[in-house]
């Protein structure tokens, strides 16, 4: 058994300062004030003193870490650990390897190797996976490949069914001829759907809304902005609370402004922390390769040769400070880094809060919100005395 002691733990109904959270095996067994909270003699005891006690955080939309890239042709299952360790370090629990935009040999093969990585040991738990893409508007592409954007196709779908089970999320354009019928159909099979790289109008998003879609992909990039005659995509997407929306909190994405209004409109239950990562978050800043384009990264602005934004090297740790410095309060931005991504994708009865029952991920926070210690499943896999930006 292990006890997490001397900090304020924060669970789903209230924070508790001075409190213990008791784990056995893989499981979150008693949490209380201290004082309240039975120790078994023998028990390995973590005292943290005074800091904060939280869930992990679950990042359910990112495409690489530390020179990995989900998508990359001659990945291995260790690559992939070594990008889920660095995750750990920043206090990431669990994550979806997000596969982007490719072509159908090379999504499936991508595919297949989150499938064979699942239950791997060592740092980050990965959990599955996020289809973004091929089902986007070209004209609202981003840094997708182009080239091999695609009609969405239930055919397609379960062919990346049959080679990775643990496919949890696909984001795809609603407008597109089809989209409807693969969104109810996705959603029977036990998908969450999400709006993204779209240019849908109000109606659309509504429709999409109304066959099953719940999601919607990093709010106001790379979609149809806000007008206050025509909503279009964002606007529909703020207008529902149906939808969960992912947001990049690294303020190049999104200015401290429009974080504080999504806030207001959705509230910490359906505004979810994502940090869109790429490759080359881990690294030094300046020249980087992903799937085969050449990327800089430069003051944490991530771009193509032709000035594309292509995602970020935020740390779900540094997007939780950019929320508290947004005068997002604490415990709200916790939730919007762990239990609302659990939610969203169906996992709420297993991670995303600090309760009994449910899996012992935690995060240690010190005062500074830095990270001191990450705990996956009961497993201390992380511990840090100071920033683990130095790591």
């Amino acid at each position: 058994m292990i006890a997490v002691v001397g900090g304020t733990v924060f669970t789903p109904a209230r924070e508790i300062p001075d409190g213990a959270v008791l784990v056995e095996g893989h499981r979150v067994v008693a949490v209380g004030p201290r004082r309240m909270v039975a120790i078994p003699t023998g028990a390995e005891v973590i005292d943290v003193q005074g800091g904060y006690i939280a869930p992990g955080f679950m990042d359910i939309h990112c495409h690489g870490a530390a020179g990995m890239d989900f998508n990359g042709a001659d990945n291995t299952i260790a690559d992939l650990r070594r990008a889920a360790a660095f995750k750990a370090a920043h206090g990431t629990t669990s994550f979806l390897a997000t596969v982007a935009t490719a072509s159908p040999a090379a999504t499936r093969r991508a595919l297949d190797l989150v499938h064979r990585a699942v239950g791997a040991d060592g740092g980050a738990e990965l959990l599955g996976a996020q289809a973004e893409g091929p089902y986007f508007n070209p004209d609202a592409a981003g840094a997708q490949a182009a080239e091999h954007l695609r009609r969405p196709s239930l055919a397609e779908l379960d062919c990346w069914l049959d080679v990775c089970p643990e496919l949890r999320l696909v984001s795809l354009a609603p407008e597109l001829e089809g989209a409807l019928e693969y969104i109810a159909g996705a959603r029977a099979r036990g998908l969450t759907l999400s709006v993204g790289h779209s240019h849908a109008t109000y109606d659309q998003v509504m429709a999409a809304v109304a066959a099953g879609l719940t999601h919607a992909t990093h709010l106001f990039n790379a979609m149809g902005g806000f007008h206050h005659r025509w909503l279009d995509t964002a606007g529909a997407v703020l207008s529902r609370d149906e939808i969960t929306a992912e947001t990049i909190l690294d303020y190049i994405h999104l200015h401290p402004a429009a974080v504080r209004i999504i806030a207001r409109v959705k509230g910490p239950g359906r505004m979810a922390l994502i940090t869109d990562a790429m490759p080359a978050a881990g690294l030094p800043e300046g020249e980087h390769d992903w799937d085969g384009r050449r990327i800089t990264v430069r003051q944490g602005l991530v771009q193509l040769p032709d000035g594309t934004v292509a995602g970020s090297v935020l740390t779900m740790d540094r997007g939780l400070r950019n929320l508290v410095s947004a005068g997002i309060p604490l415990g709200d931005a916790l939730t919007m880094a762990a239990a609302t991504p659990a939610r969203s994708i169906g996992l709420a009865h297993r991670k995303g809060s600090v309760a009994c029952g449910l899996d012992a991920d935690l995060v240690v926070l010190n005062q500074d919100l830095q990270v001191q210690l990450t705990m996956v499943r009961g497993t201390v896999v992380s511990r840090t005395e100071g920033n683990p930006d130095a790591l």
